[in-house]
């Protein structure tokens, strides 16, 4: 979908976060683009807490690295209180396809920002939703 501006705000999802913390060219968006705020839920944090030793130990990466690379980025967690008011929404649109993604949703709606994954669950869901390589393109367009 053609927008007519980059967006200066984002509701992140886990997977976006994952492919950071992996070192691929997702970090670029959180420390170059001049994005203002990359909202998140505790949910989203939580799963990757959950994730980060197993995901270590299948790399043969250091866990501490993974959690202390984590905690750099420019996050902002956002309480459940916040977004209570949109879950029913989030439920009806996403919650047949993936009730994990329910929270991110309701916080995205909540906000009124896009939303960033690459999760396929959120189209047509009436949120903006913007995967890794959109978003490196519109910030980070190769020169012609």
């Amino acid at each position: 979908m053609p927008i007519s501006k980059k967006p200066e705000k984002l509701v992140v999802d886990a997977n976006p976060i994952f492919s950071t913390l992996l070192g691929e060219n997702a970090k670029r968006l959180f420390f170059e683009s001049g994005i203002s705020e990359f909202a998140v839920t505790g949910s989203i944090l939580d799963e990757i807490h959950t994730y980060i030793p197993t995901m270590a130990q299948k790399l043969g990466m250091r866990q501490d690295f993974l959690f202390y690379t984590l905690d750099l980025l420019p996050l902002t967690v956002y309480r459940s209180k916040t977004y209570r008011h949109s879950i029913t929404r989030a439920k009806m649109e996403v919650a047949h396809r993936d009730p994990d993604d329910v929270e991110i949703l309701a916080l995205a709606i909540e906000l009124g920002h896009p939303l960033w994954t690459n999760d396929k669950d959120f189209e047509e869901t009436g949120v903006q939703v913007f995967t890794t390589a959109e978003l490196l393109t519109m910030y980070f367009p190769k020169p012609s």
